[in-house]
C-alpha cells in the first residue's frame, strides 16, 4: 500500500459520498422508516433538522481530522487520546459492527428489497446472495483501490438518480408546503430527525483512507463533510414530496423508492431507481470491507492484502449460514451491528475531550459537540435495544 500513487482527491470526494447511505438509499429504501409513519407528512423538516442533527458527530472528526490521517480511522483517533486498551476496545467492537452488515446485509437486500420489482427473485435468492458476495470479495482481494474508484463513479450516478427522482415525485404528488412544517406532535419529530441523523454515521469510513488520499488530513476532511452536506441537502430533496402520503403506508415499505417511482414515472424508471439503490447498498458494503482491512491493519501490522482474503473467507461462510434461517438471523445480525456500532462510536465521543485538552484548548463547544454525539449514540443503542426486546 505505501509504494502506491496516492488515491486523487476526486476520487476520495466520490468515495466518501458513496459512503454516506449512499444517497440513493437512503431516500428510496430507508429514509421514509427512519422519519417514521406519523411524522412523514413532515418528511423534508424531519430530514432538515435531522441533518443538522448530525453536525455535533462531524464537527468532533473534523477536529480529530486536523491533526490525525491514518489508516487507523477512528481507532487512532482513540489511540492517540486514550491509550491502546481503550483503542483495541473501540476497534474489536467496530469490527464486530462492519462484519456483520458485510453478509447480512446483502441477505436483506436480496429477500426483502429485489422481490419488489423482480418476483422471480425469491426464487433464486440462495444464487443471488452468494454471487453478490462472490463479487464483492473477489473485488476488493484483487482490486480494492478499483474498487474505490467504481464506488466514486457509482456515486456520481447516485447524485444523478437521487435529483430525478425527487423531481418525479414532487411533480408527480405535487410540493406539499406542510413538508417543512411540524405537522405531529409529542416525539415523533425529534425521534425521526435522530433516526435521520444516525444515516450518516458510515460518513466516517472514508476516515480509513487517511494514509492513503493524495492531500492527507485535507483532502479527508473536506471529502466527508462536502459529502455529508451534498447527501443531506440530496436527502431533504428527496423525501421532500413523501409528504403527500402522510397517513398512508409509505414509510412500511421494502422499497417505496420503488413504488412511487412506478406510480408517477413507470415501471423503467421504478426499475432504474430499485437498480441503483441496490448498488448503492451493496456499494456501502465494498466501502466497509475495504475500511476493515485499514483498520485491522493498523491494529495488528498484517498486510492489507491477506487481511482483505481473511475477511472475505470469513464473509462467505457467514453469507453461506445466513441460508440456513435468513429472517432470524438477518434480523438479530443486525441488532448486534446496530448495536456495536453505536458503541464503538460512543468511545469514540467520549475520549475526544481528554485528546483535545492535551492538544489544544478544550472549549464549551468540543464539550457540547462530544456531549451531544455521545446523546445521539445512547439514543441509537435504546431504540435498537428497545425494538430487539419488542
Amino acid at each position: 500500500m505505501s509504494g502506491e500513487r496516492p488515491l486523487p482527491r476526486p476520487v476520495v470526494a466520490g468515495f466518501a459520498v458513496a459512503c454516506v447511505g449512499g444517497p440513493l438509499a437512503l431516500v428510496a429504501l430507508y429514509g421514509p422508516d427512519a422519519v417514521g409513519g406519523p411524522a412523514i407528512g413532515s418528511a423534508g423538516l424531519v430530514s432538515l433538522v435531522g441533518a443538522i442533527g448530525f453536525l455535533p458527530v462531524l464537527y468532533v472528526w473534523w477536529r480529530y481530522s486536523q491533526r490525525i490521517a491514518s489508516g487507523g480511522g477512528l481507532y487512532e483517533f482513540v489511540r492517540q487520546s486514550a491509550g491502546v486498551g481503550p483503542a483495541r476496545l473501540h476497534g474489536v467492537i467496530w469490527t464486530v459492527s462492519y462484519f456483520l452488515y458485510l453478509p447480512f446485509t446483502i441477505t436483506g437486500l436480496v429477500f426483502d428489497v429485489l422481490p419488489v420489482a423482480w418476483p422471480g427473485a425469491s426464487d433464486h435468492r440462495a444464487a443471488l446472495q452468494l454471487a453478490m458476495a462472490v463479487a464483492i470479495v473477489a473485488l476488493v482481494v484483487l482490486a480494492d483501490r478499483l474498487a474505490i474508484g467504481l464506488l466514486a463513479l457509482l456515486a456520481v450516478v447516485q447524485v444523478v438518480v437521487v435529483a430525478a427522482y425527487g423531481g418525479v415525485l414532487l411533480h408527480g404528488a405535487g410540493f406539499q408546503s406542510s413538508t417543512l412544517a411540524a405537522n405531529t406532535s409529542g416525539s415523533q419529530l425529534p425521534r425521526g430527525a435522530a433516526n435521520v441523523s444516525l444515516l450518516f454515521l458510515c460518513a466516517s469510513l472514508p476516515l480509513y483512507l487517511g494514509g492513503e488520499a493524495a492531500g492527507g488530513a485535507r483532502t479527508i476532511r473536506r471529502s466527508v463533510v462536502g459529502a455529508t452536506a451534498l447527501t443531506a441537502a440530496l436527502l431533504v430533496i428527496g423525501m421532500a414530496g413523501y409528504a403527500a402520503f402522510a397517513g398512508s403506508a409509505v414509510a412500511t415499505l421494502p422499497a417505496p423508492g420503488y413504488t412511487l417511482a412506478s406510480l408517477y414515472r413507470g415501471q423503467d424508471f421504478a426499475r432504474l431507481v430499485l437498480v441503483v439503490a441496490a448498488a448503492s447498498v451493496l456499494s456501502l458494503i465494498v466501502a466497509e470491507y475495504v475500511a476493515l482491512t485499514r483498520l485491522l491493519h493498523a491494529m495488528t501490522g498484517v498486510a492489507v492484502r491477506r487481511l482483505a482474503v481473511a475477511i472475505g473467507a470469513l464473509f462467505l461462510i457467514a453469507e453461506a449460514v445466513s441460508l440456513i434461517d435468513s429472517d432470524t438471523i438477518y434480523d438479530r445480525a443486525l441488532t448486534v451491528s446496530l448495536a456495536a456500532l453505536y458503541l464503538s462510536q460512543i468511545v469514540v465521543f467520549a475520549v475526544y475531550p481528554l485528546w483535545r485538552r492535551r492538544t489544544a484548548t478544550l472549549g464549551v463547544v468540543d464539550v457540547a459537540a462530544a456531549a451531544a454525539g455521545m446523546a445521539l449514540m445512547v439514543f441509537g443503542l435504546y431504540v435498537v435495544v428497545s425494538q430487539a426486546a419488542s
